[in-house]
């Protein structure tokens, strides 16, 4: 299925199951006001959208280990994140829902409740900020203690027991700290943590990859399909790596999924230096991606998840931020810089909207960031030791 028909499944059919699931449970629960436990031995975490909001959620989970050893930590989400997860020693167990098709989706929640609830979580942690799926799949759990972050809706106070604002003045991986703090306590954000590779990701990304022995930037002129007014002309793309050809001995090897493979042809071909251009999207594992990104100099992206797993892994990199503000959304990284423009309508990407929101002026604030803004972004950081 794909993201549009989800969230529209969510957004209709969701409000309307929330309600006749949560309501009996609201009158029926009699254990809303009760302190989270104390040395909780189940905790689940639900989150089932984005990679790069999974990367910016491991502080809160290293914290959530860090404080309860003998846990067992478990994780709810979409299989498309499966292989990242199974890459944190943080994670004991994972549990996916596919989501290719309707028939799979729901034969696999329906198996995955029925599992779930045989775990028996102390508690359950919802990292969705405005999912009415994950709502409904945090109460079916059973848990008696639900904890997710607050809305101005009466549907997911329904099923919560607990809850934690959503403050657009601090980044992300706090509001995800800041639910677990509930349980463990205040704590300092630990760092980020990158996926766990080996011998054989290196092993298989050399075969797929017999780099040439120059020194490589990483591109990513694609930002998934949840908000495309994230992307940065294909053209600026162009005139930026034709320049900086000029200046550095680098090829660029562009990533991304196989579906994007097209677009990124158009940028190859639009920068007329076609012989130190690489289309890889679609070609490379998760673990592949993360051994290459340890073999790059740089990572020019747009505001997408492999910006965090770049700052994860320590790779400079510059992000290019529009609809959403990098104060909230940026990759945590001292080996990172971040290129926004402040106009009157940015950021617009809204949580309590689905971030379903469709820009009225054309992505505007992406146009506003020219060339020679990233030229200047590239060249400070590649001054960098």
């Amino acid at each position: 299925m794909k993201i549009a028909s989800m969230r529209a499944i969510d957004r209709y059919a969701g409000v309307f199951l929330c309600w006749v699931v949560g309501l009996p449970v609201y009158l029926t629960s009699s254990g809303r006001q009760e302190p989270l436990p104390l040395e909780p031995k189940r905790i689940l975490v639900i989150k089932f959208f984005g990679l790069g909001s999974i990367v910016l959620a491991t502080p809160a989970l290293s914290a959530l280990r860090e404080r309860y050893p003998e846990a067992h930590i478990e994780f709810l989400s979409f299989e498309g994140n499966k292989e990242l997860l199974e890459r944190y020693p943080v994670v004991d167990a994972v549990h996916i829902v596919r989501t290719s098709s309707a028939g799979k989706f729901l034969r696999d929640t329906w198996s995955v409740v029925r599992t779930l609830r045989k775990r028996k979580f102390d508690v359950v942690f919802d990292f969705e900020f405005f999912s009415k799926y994950s709502t409904l799949m945090s109460t079916l759990t059973g848990s008696r203690h639900r904890v997710g972050f607050s809305l101005p809706t009466r549907w997911r106070a329904l099923h919560l027991t607990q809850q934690v604002p959503i403050r657009k003045d601090e980044h992300v991986a706090y509001s995800f700290s800041r639910q677990i703090a509930l349980l463990r306590g205040a704590h300092a954000l630990p760092g980020i943590v990158a996926p766990r590779t080996d011998r054989a990701d290196a092993f298989s990304l050399a075969a797929k990859l017999p780099l040439n022995g120059r020194p490589v930037i990483a591109v990513n002129v694609n930002a998934g399909e949840t908000f495309i007014e994230r992307r940065w002309p294909g053209e600026r793309f162009a005139s930026l790596l034709a320049s900086m050809a000029e200046e550095v001995p680098h090829d660029f090897y562009f990533i991304g999924l196989a579906h994007e493979r097209e677009r990124i042809d158009r940028v190859i071909a639009q920068s007329g230096i076609q012989r130190r251009c690489y289309n890889v999207a679609g070609m490379l594992s998760l673990g592949e991606l993360c051994e290459f990104f340890r073999r790059c100099d740089l990572l020019i992206s747009n505001d997408s998840g492999p910006v965090h797993l770049a700052a994860a892994i320590g790779l400079r990199t510059v992000a290019l931020f529009g609809p959403e503000t990098p104060s909230f959304y940026g990759p945590l990284s001292t080996v990172a810089v971040t290129v926004a423009k402040s106009i009157p309508c940015s950021p617009c990407m809204n949580v309590y909207a689905a971030k379903t929101f469709r820009c009225p002026y054309d992505a505007a604030c992406m146009k506003a960031i020219t060339t020679d803004d990233v030229k200047l972004a590239v060249e400070g950081i590649l001054q960098k030791a």
